[in-house]
């Protein structure tokens, strides 16, 4: 308050000392004429009024006029007019300078007004562009209290939110209403917006539906102000409850659509071999002097298909946990080329003497991994590889850190992977359509390295063209400070 009246007798003074100055140029350095002068002082009410308040101007217009009576109509000296037309002109004088005054108060106050719509209308669309950053519907409306109150420089704001049945505060230790009356007020909508002691409530309508109500601590916006933030945060709960809808629809219909894959995939994939190792029982029950030879080759055939009915379980099984319950890592640091080391050796059976070209550098340093999680990995790429690929074609396996991450690169010599398919080898069941009929698998071993690595706050990807095999690539980071 002592600073504002400080500015206001500043620029009273300097007002009188400007127009001072003027009789002074005109009195003793420049002599012009009276209607000279009139201009002159009719310039300066002017440039006050621009800059100043309209009660500047109106007293530099009065000392100016005293002013031009005194020292410049005569008799000179004396504020005693002579000439009636003097009077004319004085009275002219002065009404041009309170009327320019007051031209320039009103255009000035319709600046500033234009100025306060574009800042609010500016505040509007940077609080909407916040609260649609946030989808999840009690995330929302955690947040739209402390966004509101940010944006809007909001002594505090409180939410109540009919769907939850709960309140949300910027402040916690000012909480405005309690939730009992926020309720009442999303209750009584048809009121619509009300001021209490320094708050404004305002109930969030949208249609006949009301969706709760927000409270705002004292504030220097119109009522309008707070009906406009009230709807933008009433379309925002709207949105994300619309969108949790969708999702909660669309997760049913891929929860059905992954049964009805999972099904067909099971039920081709156990039926190969059921009906391998039926048919070995039938053979062996049917002719109990069966030679050796054709008796140990049945022995044979069920002991395969009775693994490779235990792998596809074993999948189906271990695909179902990570769906269900997360996974958790548990990283310590491990030596890469000891890992590749002991899965090549679990994989013997499987690779059946193919060459496998294993560039490891015995210099990387040990990464933080879980290491039976990183092993199933291995494993799934290693025994993708093999399947994709010609049997006497070697695999390679290599392994180099870039960018604090550590990378391993598995590349096979086999049919290579089409571009249009290459972005849905991870999704679950997914096989390709010139391998469906002719290789075996379930299409859940890239899902679930995916899935392991992505918990461990890795990636995979994979590079590939027709005919020129397809190299793998999974890193995992250095540091173990993101693993979920």
């Amino acid at each position: 308050m002592q600073k504002h009246n400080g500015h206001t007798a500043l620029r009273y003074t300097v007002s009188t000392l400007l127009a001072c100055a003027l009789v002074a140029l005109f009195r003793l350095v420049i002599h012009v004429n009276i209607t000279t002068v009139a201009l002159s002082f009719l310039v300066l009410v002017l440039l006050a009024a621009t800059r100043w308040r309209l009660a500047h101007s109106v007293y530099l217009s009065i000392i100016c006029t005293l002013l031009y009576n005194f020292f410049f109509l005569p008799p000179i000296g004396t504020f005693t007019i002579a000439d009636p037309q003097n009077w004319v002109t004085l009275s002219v004088f002065l009404g041009t300078g309170v009327l320019v005054s007051h031209l320039s108060e009103s255009e000035r106050k319709q600046r500033e007004l234009s100025e306060k719509k574009r800042s609010e209308v500016e505040r509007l669309y940077e609080f909407s562009q916040q609260l649609l950053l946030h989808e999840d519907l009690r995330g929302l409306a955690r947040a739209a209290p402390s966004i509101a109150a940010k944006v809007f420089n909001l002594r505090a704001v409180a939410l109540y939110v009919a769907g939850h049945d709960t309140a949300y505060y910027s402040d916690p230790e000012n909480q405005l209403l309690p939730m009992m009356e926020l309720k009442i007020a999303a209750q009584h909508a048809e009121s619509g917006m009300r001021r209490m002691d320094e708050m404004y409530v305002v109930p969030l309508v949208l249609g006949m539906h009301s969706a709760g109500a927000l409270a705002f601590g004292s504030g220097t916006y119109a009522s309008e102000m707070y009906e406009a933030i009230g709807g933008l945060v009433a379309i925002a709960l709207e949105r994300a409850e619309a969108l949790e809808r969708t999702s909660h629809m669309e997760a049913a219909r891929e929860g059905e659509r992954l049964r009805s894959a999972l099904l067909d995939s099971v039920t081709h994939e156990l039926r190969t071999p059921l009906t391998a190792i039926r048919a070995a029982a039938t053979t062996l029950i049917a002719h109990p002097a069966l030679p050796e030879a054709e008796r140990k080759e049945m022995y044979a055939v069920v002991d395969e298909e009775s693994l490779r009915l235990d792998r596809l379980i074993g999948e189906a099984v271990e695909m179902a946990q990570l769906d269900s319950a997360g996974l958790h890592v548990r990283p310590q640091p491990e030596n890469v080329r000891e890992l590749v080391d002991a899965v090549l050796q679990e994989e013997k059976p499987r690779l059946r003497g193919r060459v496998v070209d294993v560039r490891i550098s015995e210099e990387l340093p040990p990464v933080p991994m879980d290491r039976e999680l990183v092993r199933r990995v291995l494993r799934h790429l290693i025994e993708n590889a093999v399947k994709y690929s010609p049997a006497k074609s070697p695999i390679e396996i290599t392994a180099e850190l870039v960018d604090k991450r550590l990378l391993v690169h598995i590349a096979d010599h086999g049919m290579g992977i089409e571009a249009s398919e290459q972005p849905f080898v991870f999704d679950k069941f997914f096989r390709g359509s010139k391998q469906r009929d002719r290789v075996e698998g379930s299409g859940m071993g890239l899902a679930i390295a995916k899935a392991i690595l992505t918990a461990h706050a890795g990636g995979i990807e994979v590079k590939s063209g027709p005919g020129r095999g397809a190299v793998f690539t999974f890193w995992l980071p250095v540091s173990p400070a993101s693993f979920q």
